[in-house]
């Protein structure tokens, strides 16, 4: 059997943000002849297999199942506790620029249920995002959730929001749940900026992080007074082994705030990238080797 390689997903990436479901469709059942796959259903591969959610993906495509294939939101893990959401990165990020040849979240490809889940989120960011609210308030309701007075929530692990409309559908909801603490960070800063100007009105409990490397950098100064957002993140090349105080020396006058790369307990107080209170204005900086 050949190797589902990473290419493949680019082409598979491609084919969803031109939401051409047919012609998506038809990648997919080639795929499945490739791979020899005919003869196969889901029970008969690992859950952990390109293969698995292949089928599983192109099953919900083809309208074989009302059931979602992959959960909208993530619970989170030790590294990033909260609740999460992601689209596909790249495609869905019109203020990219150099960060694409560093982005971190291209390495989560080679787990084939986070791709498959980030190709089903931005079909829904497209075209049905009744859905995600629906899923978003269902799952604030379990039983994990339902008894919190406060429920960190980060918006785009990976991706970005890919047009104002988006953003309008994400700010309209979370103003919408008060009590989601949802925060997050963006490179689309025309889109945000626009909206600023025609007075679009932000929810108090959204928390924006200005990304750093994207081709909207010079937005920034227009945009660090807005009531929402927070300050500059960034991420710095700096060579292994490089002490913090050398990093520092990189931003002489300037509040801030080094990421130690763990998002739950970065403060005692809180999650530095959410926190408008203490860290307004700080430049949070994350070294990258």
């Amino acid at each position: 059997m050949e190797k589902f390689t990473d290419n493949l997903k680019k082409d598979i990436s491609t084919l969803v943000i031109n939401n051409d479901k047919s012609k998506l469709i038809n990648y997919l059942d080639k795929l499945v002849t490739k791979f020899e796959l005919l003869d196969y259903d889901c029970g008969r591969l690992h859950p952990a297999s390109n293969e698995y959610n292949l089928i599983k993906f192109n099953e919900w495509l083809k309208g074989c199942s009302n059931k979602l294939p992959f959960n909208v939101f993530k619970i989170g893990n030790s590294k990033l506790p909260f609740l999460n959401f992601s689209t596909l990165p790249g495609a869905t990020c019109p203020g990219a620029g150099a960060c694409l040849t560093y982005c971190y979240s291209f390495k989560a490809w080679r787990y084939p249920a986070p791709f498959f889940s980030q190709c089903m989120n931005t079909i829904l960011m497209m075209e049905n995002f009744s859905i995600i609210e629906d899923e978003l308030k269902k799952i604030i309701n379990t039983a994990k959730f339902s008894k919190l007075d406060k429920i960190d929530f980060r918006l785009y692990v990976d991706g970005d929001f890919a047009n104002y409309q988006e953003i309008i559908n994400w700010m309209l909801l979370i103003e919408k749940l008060p009590k989601l603490a949802a925060y997050g960070y963006s490179k689309s800063l025309n889109l945000f900026l626009d909206l600023s100007d025609q007075k679009f009105k932000f929810p108090k409990n959204y928390v924006l992080n200005l990304s750093n490397g994207g081709k909207f950098d010079v937005l920034h100064k227009f945009l660090k007074d807005l009531h929402f957002v927070r300050g500059n993140f960034e991420g710095l090349p700096v060579k292994k082994g490089t002490k913090l105080s050398e990093i520092k020396k990189t931003y002489p006058n300037k509040k801030v705030f080094l990421c130690p790369g763990v998002c739950g307990d970065c403060t005692s107080i809180g999650h530095a990238c959410g926190n408008l209170d203490t860290f307004k204005d700080y430049s949070i900086v994350l070294p990258i080797h």
